[in-house]
């Protein structure tokens, strides 16, 4: 398999290190003259995205916003709504990790509304319509954003995902180079969620043949690359972008399961980044599966086992520990200022529709058993 390559896709694309300088040429092929441009506070010039500016500045009007929360709101949604409202853009751009793209990807689908109906909207799950063009371009390797048709944002602690097919974009821009200014931990935390992600997708309720595919080939590129990608590395940041938007492909079809539906929780609650996060619980699930595995899911672990160079399902669990371990994370609840008492919080804290989708049915007492296993 060509790292270079990504697979077919119904939207126009770019992938390989200095790609993000298309940007301009895939924008005047869009036919827009005015662009919002949504980036992360600090990643957009630190990634060397801001490089592209001036060339976009010659062909395009375009007008920067990052007026927005790293786990954004509703309200950082109704801010930028107005913006749009003011400027018209023919296209909304976004340069930046999961929650920029999140953010464009809401403005695209929510931005003409007013306060009301933006809140309203996000309860309900719906959209109210889409005028302009959307283009994404991730610069970090784990959210996989850029090839999802949802978005999450909270409303309080409440999280909501809102899905459409009109959050997937017309085209991307996956440019490894970009990813490799964040810290060792940022990008510990993002390819651990992308490997959270391919092995969720695989094990989930809502898997299809595809999805697993799309799931074997990101643990393929991410697992052998992880390490190497948070020491800097550039081939292995290649592989580590390239598996990242094979995961976030491979939950488009499937969504996520457990691992997910608890991160939400701590992340709000403690400010544990989300990959970090994810990354607590999902040794946990995987023994959680292993104990209860019926035919189709031992089959599914056998073959996660293998990607991810476990001995057998049994060491499935272990194995990603000593992976978060190898980039880095430490996932003992205690050692991350979680205090037991927060038990209770967190089980009801967890995200239910994310959790349906997780292959084993998980009660009460599961939850209880599984938390406690995280000191």
């Amino acid at each position: 398999m060509n790292p270079d390559v990504l697979p077919a896709q119904d939207r126009a694309g770019v992938f390989g290190a200095g790609t993000i300088q298309e940007l301009p040429r895939l924008l005047e092929e869009q036919g827009v003259s005015s662009v919002l441009l949504v980036t992360g506070r600090t990643s957009f010039t630190a990634s060397g995205a801001s490089e592209v500016l001036p060339a976009l500045r010659s062909v395009l009007e375009v007008e920067t916003w990052s007026d927005f929360a790293p786990n954004p709101s509703v309200d950082d949604v109704v801010r930028g709504a107005q913006v749009v409202q003011r400027l018209r853009p023919g296209a909304i751009v976004a340069i930046g990790g999961g929650s920029a793209l999140d953010v464009a990807k809401l403005l695209a689908v929510l931005g003409d509304g007013d306060a009301g109906q933006i809140h309203e909207a996000v309860r309900a799950n719906r959209v109210l319509g889409r005028s302009r063009k959307l283009i994404l371009v991730p610069t970090t390797s784990g959210s996989g954003s850029e090839a999802t048709h949802f978005a999450v944002v909270y409303e309080g602690d409440e999280k909501y995902s809102v899905a459409h097919p009109s959050l997937l974009p017309d085209a991307v821009v996956v440019d490894p180079a970009l990813t490799l200014s964040g810290s060792a931990y940022q990008k510990a935390t993002s390819v651990m969620d992308a490997v959270a992600q391919a092995v969720e997708s695989h094990w989930a309720r809502g898997a299809t043949a595809q999805s697993r595919s799309f799931a074997a080939d990101a643990l393929t590129a991410l697992v052998p690359s992880a390490a190497a990608f948070v020491e800097g590395d550039e081939e292995a940041a290649v592989l580590a972008a390239r598996g990242s938007h094979l995961a976030g492909r491979a939950i488009d079809l499937s969504k996520t399961t457990g691992p997910h539906a608890f991160s939400y929780g701590l992340t709000k609650r403690h400010g544990i980044s989300h990959g970090h996060a994810v990354a607590t619980t999902l040794g946990a699930f995987a023994r959680l599966h292993a104990a209860a595995a019926g035919d189709q899911l031992g089959a599914d672990l056998e073959q996660i086992a293998s990607l991810v160079g476990a001995d057998d399902v049994a060491g499935l669990g272990d194995r990603l520990d000593r992976l978060a371990a190898e980039v880095g994370l430490e996932l003992r609840w205690g050692a991350l200022g979680v205090p037991r008492s927060d038990v209770a919080v967190l089980a009801r804290a967890v995200n239910l529709e994310r959790l349906s989708n997780n292959p084993v049915d998980v009660g009460p007492s599961d939850i209880d058993d599984l938390l406690a296993t995280c000191w």
